[in-house]
């Protein structure tokens, strides 16, 4: 089964094609740059390096957030593209556990996104070999709440890009990316999708509609 893969929920970018699971190519990225105009370039440039049809893939794979609403948008709106342009089946995956299953670690991790204010997108996973139990779900929250957390584990880590910039005051953390070429062996974290009704998870309102529903009380 040939899987084509796609995050762009945050500033890095990453696709890949794998076989049965298997990585054949991929690219990553953390230069900041408009992903809307690189990440069809780049899924091109996979096909071109093996050799494969846009009708081999058998399914796509997308990050489908939390993360930067626009990168969000832009890779669910690619992913939704392709999978009725190839006629393929849709699968999501939170962006959380895409840096999750990128970190190769194994026990108690939580993954995080800033989200200013002192808060995060975050979640926690007890990590295995190819499967995992999720302890909390991806949300919303202040990493206090989420320290909180963790501290009932023997022990946890804390996985984070460290070029990100973080509001909250936080040194204790493993810098990582997300590869989605990564996420293929966890089959429960995949989601079935339909092309049409697949939205993406921001996980809280927008600044914009935020101040709308205040100018609007009745």
């Amino acid at each position: 089964m040939l899987s084509l893969l796609i995050d762009t929920s945050n500033r890095p970018l990453s696709v890949a094609l794998n076989r049965d699971g298997f990585t054949l190519a991929e690219i990553n990225t953390t230069v900041k740059k408009t992903h809307s105009a690189t990440v069809m370039d780049y899924i091109d440039k996979l096909f071109k390096m093996t050799e494969l049809k846009k009708n081999d893939v058998h399914r796509i794979i997308v990050a489908n957030g939390p993360g930067s609403y626009t990168g969000v948008r832009i890779g669910v709106t690619v992913a939704k593209t392709l999978a009725y342009a190839f006629g393929t089946e849709l699968y999501s995956v939170s962006s959380l556990f895409v840096v999750a299953a990128s970190s190769s670690r194994k026990g108690i991790v939580a993954p995080l996104f800033d989200a200013r204010r002192g808060n995060v997108f975050g979640a926690v996973y007890n990590m295995k070999s190819d499967s995992f139990t999720e302890k909390v779900a991806p949300a919303h929250m202040s990493l206090e709440d989420l320290q909180t957390e963790l501290s009932s584990y023997d022990s946890s880590v804390i996985l984070l890009d460290g070029q990100e910039k973080v509001s909250a005051n936080l040194e204790d953390f493993v810098h990582t990316v997300p590869r989605i070429s990564m996420v293929e062996p966890f089959e429960t974290a995949l989601e079935k999708e339909d092309i049409h009704s697949l939205v993406p998870e921001y996980l809280r309102i927008s600044e914009a509609e935020r101040n709308w529903m205040e100018q609007n009380k009745s």
